[in-house]
């Protein structure tokens, strides 16, 4: 009896999960990105009583035990309930220095007890990215065809070259 023709000798069998085809990370980038946004951090400086209770739990922190860790997930706490899972964040710092790694928004939204309207997300990024300065991000993507990337303004990026340009940035 003949073998169907996807398993003949000498003929590539496409295994699901082993095929080195696709993305180098494929579990950090949604495989279509939905909506992609621009915001501005705010900088906050904690109190005498915050920085004593870190110092004193930083005492009690177990050091790594296993392989360095690919992901960072950050609690990212906004008051307008526009962000859907699988969105990506880009944050610029408020002072339009640094503009860091792209963040995927990688939980629903979670109401914030006695804040009204305010809810918050888990936000997922990878450890190994760094941020860029905004200038040289700006000429980067004005050399992709993009002079006006408007990185200096809250916004919702809608063109899918500039999103690729911006993810660029990072190489991915």
């Amino acid at each position: 009896m003949p073998l169907p023709i996807e398993w003949q000798i000498g003929r590539a069998v496409p295994l699901p999960g082993v095929t080195s085809r696709g993305r180098a990370d494929p579990g950090f980038l949604p495989a279509k990105i939905p909506r992609m946004f621009l915001q501005h951090t705010i900088d906050y400086t904690p109190g005498p009583t915050e920085q004593h209770m870190w110092a004193t739990q930083a005492h009690h922190r177990r050091g790594p035990a296993g392989p360095a860790a690919t992901y960072h997930l950050e609690w990212f706490h906004h008051d307008d309930n526009r962000l859907e899972r699988g969105d990506v964040l880009i944050f610029v710092t408020a002072d339009n220095e640094w503009i860091y790694p792209p963040a995927v928004v990688d939980s629903e939204a979670i109401a914030i007890l006695h804040a009204h309207g305010a809810v918050g997300h888990l936000l997922r990024s990878r450890a190994d990215l760094s941020p860029i300065p905004v200038p040289d991000a700006e000429q980067t993507l004005a050399d992709l065809g993009h002079p006006n990337p408007r990185l200096r303004a809250d916004h919702r990026i809608a063109s899918p070259s500039l999103r690729t340009a911006l993810l660029q940035l990072w190489n991915l």
